[in-house]
């Protein structure tokens, strides 16, 4: 068993460097905290009731969970005050947190109470323009955890000509909290880009190519390790009627790891939408990845999943399975993260929502032997870098580390005054790892008040 280490020494930089980041994928509810393409956060990101704001143009976007926004109201709306053409939309969250298992190194996990406070605006340009900006202000009581702050800025567009449709996002966030696969505090900064072209080719088919750009960083202290990735997405859709529908895509790409080495990877999966009565939905997809590194081949599953089962229409129950591959911030390893959870939603009186989440996850460490382990002290992050191998050396796959995560989450939240929002939630998530210095429990209970124009 070996872990291999992939932060490199980089010259010390402020809390907001300019370094480019990769996306990180949001969790379904509490579940976004442990799938993901970038480290997985510990701290309880925000309820459901705390969207971000898909802004009037109702595009995805692929932004930190641990900068919480709110939501605009569906379709225009006039913001709080205008300026020619912009609408301003600010909007305000406040969160208190007491969390215990909180890692500050690995092996040292401690108590303390955190208070986020995020304001924010988001501006609407017309009806194609949308720019957020939402920093977020972070309070530790406990002194061995450094007070910093998250920034988020969104800009998304979309265009339609005839049959054609075009998007275009960038998204760049900068965070400093604990993450699950270093265990301890880290600065992660994100940039992304995606450009989504789709045509509509007749009743029946449908066409997109996606292209996006995304690389992230990781810093513990002076020690990074960087990730830029290229991609392009082609595929096609048959929508047999309003209710069942099938689709085929596909991704090839690049990695480009600092240090470590390339990783090319191609996935190819099938897709379905499937509307079963008035109260059952299912979305699935499944397929599989090749990714290529150091001369082998490393092939696994990969699928996605939501069944929803609306008995009545104040009550919702969902069930979400995941399995996703994404490069580990340790040098020459891949993640490969599969998640299977449940959610159920329950609103009540009118004004109250009550949501309970759940689920399982497992995360492979996988990479190859040919790379030395880490012979640094975790506790206290005394990171080597990775020796490179030797010439005469032959690849093979190996898996380096498991971790497995349970956890659950419990809320209950409602609206006053038509744009404040109030919510109270506890959540419990239980770690294990085959490397002990990597096992924890957290149990964490806050306070959420929220605002939005």
């Amino acid at each position: 068993m070996t872990v291999r280490q992939s932060l490199r020494p980089t010259p010390a930089r402020g809390p907001l460097g300019c370094a480019a980041v990769r996306r990180g994928l949001l969790l379904l509810g509490f579940l976004a905290g442990i799938t993901g393409a970038m480290a997985q956060g510990v701290l309880t990101p925000p309820s459901s009731t705390y969207e971000r704001p898909a802004a009037s143009l109702s595009l995805s976007t692929n932004q930190s969970a641990a900068n919480p926004l709110l939501a605009t109201p569906a379709g225009p709306s006039p913001g709080l005050f205008q300026l020619g053409p912009l609408d301003f939309h600010p909007h305000l969250l406040y969160r208190f947190i007491y969390g215990d298992g909180i890692p500050a190194t690995p092996t040292n996990r401690f108590k303390t109470v955190i208070q986020e406070v995020s304001p924010g605006v988001l501006i609407d340009y017309g009806e194609h323009w949308s720019l957020n900006y939402t920093p977020t202000l972070r309070f530790y009581s406990d002194h061995h955890f450094a007070d910093g702050t998250d920034e988020l800025v969104a800009l998304q567009g979309r265009a339609g000509y005839q049959d054609w449709g075009f998007s275009l996002s960038q998204t760049y966030s900068s965070t400093v909290a604990p993450y699950l696969e270093t265990e301890g505090l880290a600065q992660q900064e994100n940039d992304t880009t995606v450009l989504q072209v789709t045509r509509q080719l007749g009743s029946h088919w449908s066409a997109q190519l996606g292209l996006d750009e995304m690389s992230r960083t990781l810093s513990i202290g002076t020690n990074n390790q960087d990730v830029e990735e290229w991609s392009v997405h082609p595929g096609m859709n048959y929508q047999f009627s309003p209710r069942f529908g099938v689709g085929l895509t596909g991704t090839a790409g690049t990695d480009l790891l600092t240090p470590g080495s390339s990783m090319k990877f191609a996935q190819g999966q099938g897709t379905m939408n499937w509307q079963l009565g008035d109260k059952l939905m299912l979305n699935a997809g499944g397929g599989v990845e090749v990714r290529q590194l150091l001369g082998t081949n490393l092939v696994n599953p990969i699928f996605s999943g939501t069944l929803t089962y609306r008995p009545w229409a104040q009550t919702a129950v969902s069930l979400t399975g995941s399995r996703v591959v994404t490069p580990s911030f340790f040098q020459n390893d891949v993640l490969v993260i599969t998640t299977i959870g449940a959610t159920l939603s329950q609103r009540f009186l009118q004004r109250f929502n009550f949501e309970v989440s759940g689920g399982y996850a497992t995360t492979p460490y996988v990479g190859f032997a040919t790379v030395n382990d880490f012979t640094g002290n975790p506790a206290n992050h005394q990171i080597l870098p990775t020796p490179a191998p030797a010439p005469n050396r032959t690849s093979r796959v190996e898996q380096n580390r498991e971790d497995i995560a349970r956890f659950v989450r419990v809320s209950l939240g409602t609206t006053f005054r038509q744009r404040g929002t109030l919510s109270i939630f506890y959540s419990h998530l239980s770690y294990s790892s085959d490397i002990s210095v990597f096992a924890l429990t957290s149990s964490q209970f806050g306070v959420e008040l929220g605002w939005r124009y």
